[in-house]
């Protein structure tokens, strides 16, 4: 909701529903780990709601023709709801606000057989034409990691960020632009990819769509897939590298689109580009989600992961 929005949300959300034709609106609950989002029941089913503020509402305008394309596509992927009047935001003094029907699935457990559903998902993403679609900024575009560097050198001096430029110093002659572009999710991992048993249904959160290199979504589904975290009550342990599990992801996804010669001698140098790109996002918003804790770059993924230490294999 609007910052200055004087209705109640329940309120808000009947009027959302019968915006939407969804009739009413007979329970409601937040969604963990999803801001100002809602899962409702409503007379025609449940429906997530989610109330866009400042930069949401961009996203979701600039994401709405790529949604479309994938639609046309018939590319399984959650896609707003329209109303009566063919509208896919709603819109009032109050708020705005998107709505779409709860998938069907749930998250699974990683294992080799998921992990090639996914990669075969992402291949079919990749040969989905981008021609014209517009631009849109998303942290897998080929500019977003020289810029977020340079906005955390700025906040913490070259000092603290020494080895985090040391290793894109190594990768200067790396050009995402370079490599061949397709349409990304850019945020695939086990919170945004719904399954029955071990079939994939859904690929969900498109927040970071856009056109990029796809080399680049495919590591970064790697980087998603592949590890599992490891903590106890007091202490985080690490994170476990599953050869397995990048194996299935590989081969499912060259099953449906085989790599180039190029993609195949770039794919180690994609990954340390794109293992620095959450890390430094993570600095740039160290006090929001560390505000108790002292910013050390070697506290981020890509040290916690063993990026500096892996190499992945071509088959």
């Amino acid at each position: 909701m609007t910052a200055t929005s004087k209705q109640p949300l329940e309120a808000n959300l009947a009027t959302i529903a019968k915006y939407f034709g969804l009739g009413e609106v007979w329970d409601f609950q937040s969604t963990p780990g999803a801001s100002l989002t809602f899962l409702a029941t409503t007379d025609h089913g449940n429906h997530f709601f989610k109330f866009l503020i400042d930069t949401a509402l961009d996203e979701v305008k600039h994401g709405l023709p790529f949604l479309q394309r994938l639609e046309e596509a018939g590319f399984p992927a959650t896609y707003y709801l329209k109303s009566p009047d063919g509208e896919l935001i709603y819109h009032s003094s109050e708020c705005d606000a998107v709505v779409w029907p709860q998938p069907k699935g749930e998250t699974a457990a990683p294992s080799p057989a998921i992990c090639r559903e996914v990669g075969v998902a992402l291949a079919k993403l990749h040969q989905i034409s981008s021609e014209n679609l517009p631009e849109k900024r998303h942290w897998l575009d080929a500019s977003y990691l020289s810029d977020a560097i340079e906005a955390a050198v700025e906040m913490y001096g070259t000092e603290r960020l020494s080895k985090t430029l040391k290793i894109y110093e190594s990768l200067k002659d790396f050009k995402p632009a370079n490599l061949p572009q397709s349409i990304v999710h850019g945020d695939l991992d086990l919170s945004t990819c719904l399954f029955e048993g071990e079939k994939l249904t859904v690929l969900i959160d498109w927040q970071e769509v856009g056109v990029g290199a796809a080399l680049m979504d495919f590591v970064a589904t790697v980087i998603g897939f592949c590890f599992i975290e490891r903590w106890d009550e007091n202490s985080y342990l690490g994170a476990h590298y599953y050869p397995e599990f990048y194996q299935a992801l590989y081969e499912g996804y060259n099953d449906i689109r085989p790599f180039s010669v190029q993609e195949k001698a770039r794919l180690n140098d994609t990954l340390q580009y794109v293992g620095l790109i959450q890390p430094v996002w993570t600095m740039l918003l160290w006090q929001h989600y560390h505000p108790e804790e002292e910013m050390v770059e070697t506290n981020t993924l890509y040290w916690r992961f063993g990026l500096d230490k892996l190499t992945l294999p071509v088959f």
